[in-house]
């Protein structure tokens, strides 16, 4: 899983990396790494269908936020394989 990561971290884009610098201090500062480290261990295996999940919500979540481009770039990155574990090691950095 780490070789995937490491391949998906090369190929990412600036833009991406920044991204998920930002998730990952936003949960930081709301108190819920943990949570979300908990949370992602355990879907790890399964991002694949979490992103399929999410596109299946996002009728839903139009709802709530008039503007969910950040949902579309988190389904965007969770289709590819080890983008669950960059986002944990970056969530492992700040907790």
């Amino acid at each position: 899983m780490t070789d995937q990561a490491d391949e998906l971290e090369a190929r990412l884009s600036d833009e991406d990396k920044a991204f998920l610098d930002a998730l990952a201090d936003g949960l930081a500062k709301r108190r819920l790494a943990s949570a979300a480290l908990f949370w992602l261990e355990t879907m790890k295996p399964l991002n694949f269908v979490t992103s399929s999940m999410m596109i299946v919500l996002r009728p839903i979540i139009t709802t709530v936020w008039s503007d969910p481009k950040r949902w579309d770039r988190v389904t965007k990155l969770l289709e590819e394989r080890g983008a669950i574990e960059l986002l944990l090691r970056r969530l492992e950095a700040r907790a």
